[in-house]
């Protein structure tokens, strides 16, 4: 499967060229109209065939049957998507996303939240690490569909941050590969 940010990568290297930068909830809108337009027409053609070749209802009904579906699948699965990211950033890299929210969201995590990364020490059954502080990610878990949705916008936000982080360790080792220390 292809990761939908890099499908969207080139147009966005395009305008922050041109000297403009995406909003997160712009950048939201284009992938979810990409993910649930493709899903819909994909399995609406599939359906729409396969009702023209096998069935005898001819091809127009299994289509938008099919598209229904698809849009369906479509929006849910880039949500799960969207979700697992946010959450991630928020167990992995929760001084990154809580800064996010604050500054790009203008929602503001409690001062005694513990923000280690990794979910130090965090545990399952009362939401708490070692020190009695909720995590990040449990704070946005139990504010419900709102918190989450400004998490997910958030995590969109510090999402080019955390790629060069990325590239930054990578390149690190490659270096220490060529300099032959490893």
């Amino acid at each position: 499967m292809v990761d939908s940010s890099a499908q969207l990568e080139g147009l966005s290297n395009i305008i922050t060229l041109g000297g403009l930068e995406i909003p997160a909830r712009a950048r939201f809108v284009a992938k979810f109209v990409g993910s649930s337009l493709f899903s819909s027409i994909t399995l609406g053609l599939v359906a729409g065939q396969t009702g023209a070749v096998f069935l005898s209802c001819g091809p127009l009904i299994p289509f938008m049957a099919g598209s229904c579906i698809g849009y369906t699948w479509g929006c849910i699965g880039y949500w799960r998507q969207c979700k697992n990211t946010a959450m991630t950033y928020a167990k992995k890299y929760p001084k990154i996303l809580a800064h996010s929210l604050c500054t790009n969201m203008l929602l503001v995590p409690p001062k005694d939240l513990a923000l280690e990364s990794n979910n130090s020490g965090a545990n399952e059954t009362n939401n708490k690490n070692a020190d009695g502080k909720m995590t990040l990610d449990e704070w946005i878990i139990e504010g419900g569909i709102s918190r989450l949705s400004y998490a997910i916008l958030a995590a969109q936000s510090c999402e080019e941050d955390i790629h060069e982080m990325h590239k930054s360790e990578r390149q690190k080792l490659i270096d220490k590969y060529s300099d032959g220390k490893e």
